[in-house]
């Protein structure tokens, strides 16, 4: 392919200092008709996918701090992007592909300028793209956000402009001769940095957001150019796709009609969709419906074409629910005449496995396919990892055409040959699957948690100087590290997406073996939140192969996004090694079968009509803030319970209490304690049941996710501890990290044996 070089420099770059020429790769679909506006664009995007924790990753928060290097695009533990990978995802028949692309780190923080060894590489990706005559949506994507430094507020805005300027400057330039399938989007979640940016930013932050859009869409048609046509994307501030948010969204003014495109992301019912609630796996249309109709009148109606840049919900071991969501979802904005697009992030949000190359979710695939209009090709319903003449089989006609190709006797053979996934093509893919076929691997045993290969996943944090790859395995997978990094979870892989049921006994199993010795810990723990581990072990490696066999009780409450770790890292580690688990098994033995005692995000239901409710009385309710320790909320009663609106959370969850007290509780006896409750925002408190008195020692502490919804929570509690005339219940509604207002009424509890 040819190069070019462009001595041409941007505005931001003049100013600040004279640059050479910049290499540059032609671009392989120069010419395009662009003669599809911004809604027929949209029409024919069909159902789309994000690319997403790869160009986006990033190790650290520096400006410039991985120049050079294209190591950040697997900092967060997916393997580079190929070309066999994203023509897997054109033959399964998705027709967009958005590349989300963090910059700073590959940029000078002086003059701005875009590393050319990064910006090769991103080019090198969007042709993939092209190439499969797919749309590509390419982003400023984790320059904003949380931890971004493209935020919407006034703090150093001349200069943050700059540097928006400039990144867009840059790309257009280089993008410039691309044709209509290529689509820019300014940014991605921006932010305002206030302490509740995500549900009620400050009057400045959308004002801010709408005037970034208008510079993003004033570079580009500045640049020259099929850039003063392409079509373009504007975020709402935060994606947001609310009342709220879009009301204050300004469509930036253009000097061509109809090439812009609006876009917000969709995680609604939100308890449903994210891994931070993992009791929570049913859904109702409700809270759904509510945004998608908000994004039709305020936008689609009007004739302003709209994507769902993002939507995506984390597996909770609920795969119909997840599939019958994302079909309505998707129904729903089709016939609105609004683009989908699935967040991808390679773990917990995945659709495809971008190691063995296969759609891991393909009934969740196929039902989104048919939901936007499109065709399901049989492509997207079956894989077979080796399959070279895509026949659908793995045998001797694949070990023929490998071994031709081995032998030089043919130059080319499809990237499906690498069957042990090590990024090449040799004599050990052949002894690979020359075993495959002699000896196929008997089937799985229906009892084993972790027999799908499609729930490996792996993790490095770059930022503390982690660093690894990983690689599929004959029934398992391995791990080359070179950095152990600071801790020893800064390099790991794992099997996700696992249920332990309370009170059960589980037996896990496996065989492992280093290059070289090493001591590490493997660990049975939490897939969210805090990733808290629930049973973990030491292993000591050795270049023999071992096998590792125990059993654990499970005391915990149910847990639908369990995982098994093994961590890798830390600075005792012995790098560079390479290790490898296989044969995983965890089978449940006895008992089980408790659901989470906490309801879904979309049940609904009243206080039990039977049984003497020993709460009836709101009055006797009481409140407490720990205003010592920061915490500060008002309290209003209520003729059916209390509102407590936490202005300070503190750092404790019983910093902030709502209290009703007074309650006998006999030993042995059983209960059933229920309230309705809800919420501004999304937030999750605790309901605890304690002594009323010092040391205030627990009886039992669940928690509870309540959202804008009214929803009805109720669980059975037993009373083991001596019989107690003075218990209380209390609301615990500390440690938010947020104000909140949470209302809870209609408290009962009743004696039920």
């Amino acid at each position: 392919m040819k190069t070019k070089s462009k001595s041409a420099l941007t505005l931001s770059m003049v100013c600040a200092m004279a640059l050479s020429c910049m290499p540059f790769v032609e671009p392989t679909r120069a010419e395009a008709a662009f003669d599809k506006d911004a809604k027929q664009t949209v029409a024919d995007m069909g159902l789309g996918w994000n690319l997403g924790n790869s160009l986006d990753s990033y190790s650290g928060t520096t400006i410039g701090g991985n120049r050079g290097s294209t190591s950040s695009e697997t900092a967060w533990g997916n393997p580079a992007t190929t070309k066999a990978m994203i023509d897997m995802v054109k033959e399964s028949g998705v027709k967009t592909v958005r590349v989300p692309v963090t910059w700073y780190e590959h940029m000078d923080p002086y003059t701005y300028k875009i590393d050319d060894v990064w910006m090769n590489r991103v080019e090198e990706v969007v042709n993939y793209v092209l190439e499969d005559d797919m749309y590509c949506i390419l982003n400023v994507h984790h320059d904003t956000g949380e931890k971004g430094w493209l935020k919407a507020n006034s703090k150093d805005l001349q200069k943050k402009e700059a540097m928006f300027r400039s990144i867009w400057e840059q790309v257009s330039e280089n993008f410039e001769d691309y044709g209509d399938k290529l689509v820019f989007e300014g940014f991605n979640e921006i932010l305002d940095e206030s302490s509740n940016q995500w549900w009620n930013p400050s009057s400045e932050a959308c004002p801010i957001s709408n005037e970034l859009n208008q510079i993003f869409v004033d570079v580009v048609r500045g640049s020259g150019g099929n850039n003063a046509k392409r079509n373009l994307i504007c975020n709402t501030y935060c994606a947001g796709a609310n009342n709220e948010i879009t009301s204050q969204f300004v469509l930036p003014k253009d000097t061509v009609s109809n090439r812009l495109i609006v876009e917000a992301h969709v995680y609604q019912p939100f308890e449903f969709t994210h891994e931070s609630y993992p009791e929570i796996t049913t859904w109702t249309s409700s809270p759904l419906d509510m945004v998608l109709n908000n994004l039709n009148s305020t936008f689609a109606q009007k004739g302003i074409p709209v994507i769902i840049g993002e939507f995506g919900c984390a597996n909770k071991n609920n795969m119909d629910e997840i599939t019958s969501w994302a079909k309505y979802l998707v129904e729903k904005c089709t016939g609105y005449g609004m683009g989908c697009i699935w967040w991808d992030n390679g773990s917990q949000y995945k659709i495809y496995n971008r190691r063995t190359l296969k759609v891991s979710q393909p009934e969740l695939l196929n039902a989104m396919l048919e939901a936007a209009g499109s065709d399901v090709p049989a492509s997207a319903q079956k894989f077979v990892r080796g399959d070279i003449n895509g026949d659908g089989k793995l045998n001797d006609t694949d070990l023929e055409m490998l071994r031709n190709y081995l032998l030089k006797k043919t130059v080319k053979i499809s990237d499906k040959a690498d069957i042990n996934m090590d990024g090449k093509v040799t004599m050990a893919d052949f002894v690979q699957m020359n075993k495959a076929i002699l000896n196929p691997d008997p089937a799985s045993d229906p009892r084993n948690l972790c027999a799908n290969e499609d729930n490996w996943a792996s993790w490095t944090d770059t930022s503390n100087g982690g660093q690894g790859e990983m690689f599929f395995m004959d029934n398992g997978v391995s791990m080359q590290v070179d950095k152990g990094g600071k801790n020893e979870w800064d390099a790991q892989f794992f099997y996700d997406a696992i249920t332990l049921e309370q009170g059960a006994k589980y037996q896990i199993s496996f065989d492992y073996v280093s290059d070289s010795p090493q001591t590490t810990t493997f660990i049975v723990n939490q897939g969210h939140d805090d990733y808290l581990p629930y049973y973990l072990d030491s292993l000591n490696w050795t270049t023999n192969v071992q096998h590792y066999k125990a059993t654990f009780d499970f005391t915990s409450k149910t847990d639908n996004m369990c995982r098994v770790t093994y961590n890798l890292g830390g600075s005792g580690v012995n790098v560079p090694y390479k290790a490898t688990i296989t044969n995983l098994s965890l089978i449940k033995l006895s008992g089980g079968g408790s659901s989470s005692s906490s309801s879904s995000s979309t049940q609904s239901g009243t206080s039990a009509s039977t049984g003497t409710n020993l709460a009836a009385d709101a009055s006797k309710f009481s409140s407490w803030a720990n205003t010592e320790g920061g915490a500060s909320a008002s309290f209003k009663s209520l003729s059916n319970g209390l509102q407590i609106s936490v202005k300070n959370s503190g750092t404790e969850e019983w910093y902030v209490q709502g209290i009703y007290p007074g309650i006998k509780f006999e030993k042995g006896a059983t209960y059933e304690i229920s309230f309705d409750h809800q919420a501004d925002k999304a937030v999750k408190f605790g309901v605890k049941l304690q002594q009323n008195y010092e040391p205030y020692g627990q009886y039992s502490n669940e928690p509870v996710y309540a959202s804008t919804q009214k929803q009805h929570y109720s669980a059975e509690f037993t009373m083991t501890d001596p019989t107690d005339d003075n218990t209380a219940c209390v609301f615990n509604c500390g440690a938010l990290n947020t104000n909140a207002t949470i209302t809870i009424t209609d408290l009962v509890i009743k004696k039920i044996s």
